[in-house]
């Protein structure tokens, strides 16, 4: 029993310094613990805020005009324009002018061989000589019958002749009158196979119809054999041109004749050309539900810049209107309850909610949300937000 009390002192006084390492232990890894999570917080990086938007900027600019207008894919040709192609066949002896040439109407522009042609008329000129001298000899005849009729008349009245030989002197100067008109019949006759025959040689001298430019010369060369289905030269007045297009049937009506006209061309889409709507057909073609328009211009006022074939777009302006403001297509966005746009301000997106008008090509007409000046973010908005950043490029 000693013993055992000895032993449950023993136990006791030994419980305390047992545990108080245990908590030496657990208070020193709860501070550890405590140390390594303020570390770790101390060492977490803050977040960092998005980089803004690289956009494209244009400055609004007012002042601009724009028309309503009806726009039509066109080519454009001159007004008098020719093909020159001969009447006969023949083989070509000399060629007069060539490509670029400027002519004048009733200049030779190609000459064929003619020297049968030319036998001919001396052929046919003698036998007028020859007609004309038979017609003068017959006049005289004529004359001469004339003269003798007139002597047996008075003879006859004074008695001094008989009837019976009045009568044969009148017979004779009607068939010398018949005579005279056969012979004048025929050298008229003669007259005109000459005219014919000249006029037939003509066809083998190729002239001008008009003053203009030669615009091919389609590179013949003497000894050529040519036919009337082989055309030899293309002449045009290049002092005015036309243009045709087709306009929509639901158009037509709008289109009058005397209507200005605006004209871009491919080859310079710099400059813009003036001409006038001048005729618009009377149908409407069933299969393209359309109607042709012939537009013509002044190519003296271009400075003779314009040339037959070339392409571009014609405007026909139904309204327009000065000092509109105008922006990229590209710089408008589509939402539920419209179109709207950015602009920049401060290095921000600010939403401007837009109205537009009339699409002139690329360009829209803002008629209200944008004002001259205004700094209008016109790529690089499609994913922006109202007040996102943005950096201009």
């Amino acid at each position: 029993m000693i013993q055992q009390e000895k032993g449950k002192k023993t136990r006791k006084r030994r419980a305390p310094f047992v545990i108080f390492p245990i908590l030496v232990i657990l208070i020193a890894v709860g501070v550890g613990f405590f140390a390594y999570g303020r570390k770790g917080e101390s060492a977490r990086p803050e977040a960092e805020e998005p980089p803004p938007s690289l956009v494209h900027i244009e400055v609004a600019e007012g002042g601009k005009t724009v028309r309503d207008s009806i726009v039509q894919n066109m080519s454009i040709d001159a007004v008098n324009r020719v093909q020159m192609i001969p009447r006969v066949s023949g083989r070509l002896e000399r060629v007069h002018v060539k490509q670029g040439d400027r002519v004048k109407a009733g200049q030779p522009v190609a000459t064929l061989e003619h020297e049968q042609q030319d036998a001919l008329i001396s052929a046919t000129e003698a036998q007028v000589a020859s007609a004309r001298s038979d017609s003068e000899r017959a006049k005289a005849e004529m004359m001469n019958a004339k003269t003798n009729l007139d002597r047996y008349e008075r003879l006859v009245k004074e008695g001094f002749s008989t009837q019976q030989q009045y009568d044969t002197t009148e017979t004779a100067y009607v068939s010398a009158r018949a005579s005279y008109n056969a012979a004048l019949a025929k050298e008229r006759q003669t007259a005109s196979e000459l005219g014919r025959v000249k006029s037939t040689r003509q066809d083998y001298i190729i002239n001008s119809p008009l003053d203009g430019t030669v615009l091919n010369d389609y590179s013949l060369s003497p000894g050529a054999m040519i036919s009337p289905t082989l055309p030899i030269a293309d002449i045009a007045d290049l002092r005015r041109l036309k243009a045709s297009l087709r306009v929509p049937e639901n158009k037509i009506f709008v289109v009058k004749p005397g209507m200005e006209v605006f004209l871009r061309f491919d080859a310079l889409p710099d400059e813009e050309f003036r001409g006038e709507v001048t005729r618009i057909d009377p149908y409407v073609d069933p299969a393209t539900r359309s109607s042709a328009v012939e537009i013509e211009l002044d190519n003296e006022a271009t400075g003779n810049r314009l040339r037959p074939g070339m392409f571009g777009q014609a405007s026909i302006v139904e309204r327009e209107f000065s000092d509109s403001l105008l922006i990229p297509d590209s710089a408008l966005n589509s939402g539920s309850d419209g179109y709207y746009a950015f602009i920049e301000e401060d290095g921000l997106a600010k939403r401007r909610d837009v109205q537009t008008g009339i699409r002139q090509g690329n360009f829209l007409q803002i008629t209200k949300g944008i004002e001259p000046g205004d700094r209008v973010i016109v790529f690089g908005g499609s994913h922006l937000n109202d007040g996102d950043r943005v950096e201009a490029q």
